[in-house]
């Protein structure tokens, strides 16, 4: 078994061997020009998005087809824009990637608009290999509140009805769109969380008796099943709730972490103090796999090195929390070096029970 993961700062995209997960061993990498910033593995192949772009004002970006035995690149195709994220439909019909053409903090303060627009593509795949003549744009504009004008693609999701959830982070806005056809068919604002018993001064000390309400401008979005989804709302522009909110796909909220996940960080001693002020613990990015717990999903932060496991299914009178072994500090390559982990208490969110959502 082989784990492929991106290195952004190398330029590269890097291949470790876990058929032994307690002895992995790294297989190398493949170098591009650019920056790879997401994959996703289709049988023989690997499919990597690269930002290719020299500015923000002019993104430009490729998909990358990898033989994963002989590392090398079969064939690339223009995406047109600057691509963050990318996700394999469960049949392995068709790959959806986020073109987000991110905005330049230094530009007026990194408010928005700044263009060009983000927006999703969506390519069809035969054997893991993609097909660039059958690249589809789909437009993202005048559906958020914020800034419709300018659409910011952040993460993608598929379903097992090959329906394509989508985050637009500075835009707090999800997207839903299927993926045969490319038309978009719900969105909703992402909302607000209010958070009580927070730390939001830098100061030096932890002290969590603060308040706040805050826009969840969510990164990663999994669906846990056809009908609910869970975000991780990191925040990147204005907002940030530090935690994760699970939806229904109209945009009623299921569950809402609030502050608890970033207290139990603290007590596991991760909690980011020097972090701005307004951010304290950032979730970013969620997974979900089988593994014998099909109940079970994770987060993991930017700012506080450590990766979350949450139960998605109801479980009734669950208090406990509780940390897992610290990881190894071998030499072993980055995705490794997660610190710490966690299992946090949830409450009911869904009177059905969730059926096993395979990656």
């Amino acid at each position: 078994m082989t784990l492929i993961y991106t290195d952004s700062p190398l330029g590269a995209i890097g291949f470790v061997d876990i058929t032994d997960p307690k002895a992995p061993k790294a297989l190398g990498a493949l170098t591009f020009k650019g920056e790879p910033t997401s994959v996703a593995s289709v049988g023989k192949k690997v499919l990597a998005a690269v930002n290719t772009g020299e500015s923000k004002q002019k993104p430009t970006g490729i998909l990358a087809v990898v033989d994963i035995a002989t590392k090398k690149v079969d064939l690339t195709c223009d995406l047109g824009g600057q691509p963050d994220s990318i996700t394999v439909s469960k049949d392995k019909t068709f790959a959806a990637i986020a073109i987000e053409n991110e905005r330049d903090e230094d530009v007026n303060d990194g408010a928005l608009p700044q263009m060009p627009a983000g927006d999703l593509v969506i390519v069809s795949l035969k054997d893991g290999t993609a097909d660039c003549a059958s690249i589809k744009h789909v437009t993202l504009t005048g559906l958020a509140g914020v800034a419709p004008e300018d659409p910011e693609p952040e993460f993608v999701a598929i379903n097992d009805n090959g329906e394509i959830a989508l985050t637009m982070q500075e835009n707090n806005e999800i997207v839903i769109i299927d993926g045969k056809t490319g038309q978009v068919t719900g969105h909703f604002s992402a909302g607000k969380a209010d958070l009580e018993g927070i730390d939001n001064k830098t100061d030096g000390q932890l002290s969590f008796t603060g308040k706040a309400s805050a826009l969840r401008e969510p990164d990663a979005v999994k669906w846990l099943d056809n009908n609910r989804l869970v975000v991780a709302n990191e925040g990147d522009w204005k907002g940030g709730s530090r935690g994760f909110t699970i939806f229904d796909r109209t945009g009623k909220v299921l569950y809402e972490s609030g502050a608890s996940l970033e207290r139990a960080v603290a007590r596991l001693g991760h909690f980011p103090e020097k972090a701005r002020a307004f951010e304290g613990h950032r979730g970013r990015r969620h997974g979900s796999r089988d593994l014998q717990r099909p109940e079970v999903f994770f987060s993991c932060s930017p700012n506080a090195p450590r990766l979350s496991p949450s139960t998605r299914t109801p479980v009734p009178n669950r208090s406990s929390c509780r940390s897992c072994p610290r990881a190894s500090r071998r030499k072993v390559p980055s995705p490794f070096r997660a610190a710490t982990c966690l299992r946090l208490p949830m409450k009911s969110i869904s009177a059905r029970t969730a059926a096993p959502v395979r990656m």
